[in-house]
Parts: structure tokens; sequence; C-alpha cells
């Protein structure tokens, strides 16, 4: 009786000590588990911001090339208007002032 009684003692302890290791183990797991969360999220953040930047440095490459573009056009427009003031400005003002006086 006294042997049964030490068997199902040193079961019950082996039991509880499985329990244990498995919570343990259950808590371990938990934790790497989220510390994995958190260095994926990490991960991932890191790489949207490299992705941000690579973005912005194409994009203001692309404004300021069109920006570039659109001086020149600006800059060509004036250079033909000045010209065709300059030959037909006389012209333009008697014709203006002629339509005014009449």
């Amino acid at each position: 009786m006294q042997d049964m009684l030490a068997k199902i003692i040193a079961m019950d302890e082996n039991a509880r000590k499985i329990k244990e290791e498995a919570e343990q183990n259950k808590i371990k797991s938990e934790k790497e588990i989220e510390e994995l969360r958190e260095k994926i999220y990490s991960d991932y953040i890191e790489r949207a911001k490299e992705r941000i930047e690579k973005n912005i440095a194409v994009d203001r490459e692309y404004a300021e090339k069109s920006l570039s573009e659109y001086t020149e056009k600006v800059e060509l427009a004036e250079k033909d208007m000045q010209a065709l003031y300059r030959n037909n400005g006389d012209r333009w003002i008697d014709e203006i002032v002629s339509r005014v006086l009449a």
C-alpha cells in the first residue's frame, strides 16, 4: 500500500513537473513569437522608410526636370514675344492708338 502511495505521489510530482515545463515552454514560445513579431514589424517599417526615401529622390528628380523643362519653355516664349515686339511693336502701337482714337 505504501509502495502504491509512493508511486501515485511520484506520478503526481512528475505530472506537475511536466505541466510546469509545458507552461514555461508556452511562456517562452509566446515571448519568442512577440519578439519575432516586433522584428518583422521593425523590418517592414525600415523597408518602407527606404522605399519612401527612394520615391522621394525619384519624385524630386522628376520635379526638378519638369521645372527645368518648363523654365526653358517660358524663356523661349519670352524671347519669341520680345522678338515679335521688336519687329512689330511700332506698328502695333500705331494700330492700337488709331483704333482708340477712331
